[in-house]
């Protein structure tokens, strides 16, 4: 175990992050950060031109990051979403807020009246840019999960999750829902979750699924 832990530290450091998916027999990139021109997204654009299969292509985490495409998108796949739309000033809460800004991640719960403006303006540079606003249901709850290959260590949300990973095929992820008061549960976002971040389980989850690239 302690030979495997070293070897698992040096893989991060030098950013070795390309494995080989033995159930659905393609590659996987599985840095867990997939931001636009990023390394890990020129890895999978290498991989993508010497005509190999990754997961995920260039083009899904493009649609698994910009969150209005991802809601779409799931829609589209038939994963339930709540209902959405953009804006770069007025929103009526309880939404959740999510910044579509080249130079800021950013993302707000708001759920009373009162400070829509001081949000609206953080949240948009001054207005300039766009944001995404999800409407809460009545009594809905913003929840999180991690996803490994379309699995998580929590059962309630392994359903949605092997959804999502057939929809993005986002190979690590952390997952945001809104759950309603009737238990449905709602695609709301995807996020980074880093290799290196892995709990134990998780990582152990993982070795089983993949093969290392050398």
């Amino acid at each position: 175990m302690a030979t495997k832990g070293k070897t698992e530290q040096r893989r991060f450091r030098t950013k070795s992050y390309i494995a080989f998916y033995n159930h659905e027999q393609c590659h996987v990139n599985i840095s867990g950060n997939y931001d636009y021109m990023e390394l890990p997204y020129y890895l999978s654009q290498d991989l993508e031109n010497d005509g190999k299969t990754v997961r995920p292509t260039c083009k899904e985490m493009l649609d698994a990051y910009i969150t209005p495409l991802a809601l779409e998108k799931a829609r589209l796949a038939g994963i339930p979403a709540p209902e959405f739309y953009l804006t770069n000033s007025y929103f009526e809460p309880p939404v959740v807020i999510d910044s579509i800004n080249p130079f800021m991640i950013r993302s707000r719960v708001v759920h009373k009246n009162g400070m829509e403006k001081s949000v609206a303006k953080s949240l948009t540079r001054n207005f300039k840019y766009a944001m995404c606003c999800q409407e809460i249901p009545p009594e809905g709850e913003v929840k999180y999960f991690r996803s490994v290959l379309g699995w998580t260590t929590s059962s309630r949300y392994r359903a949605i999750a092997a959804d999502i990973w057939n929809t993005f095929h986002i190979p690590l992820a952390r997952i945001r829902v809104i759950v309603t008061p009737d238990e449905r549960i709602l695609f709301s976002d995807i996020s980074k979750l880093p290799l290196e971040k892995l709990t134990k389980r998780e990582m152990a989850f993982l070795q089983e699924q993949i093969t290392w690239e050398e």
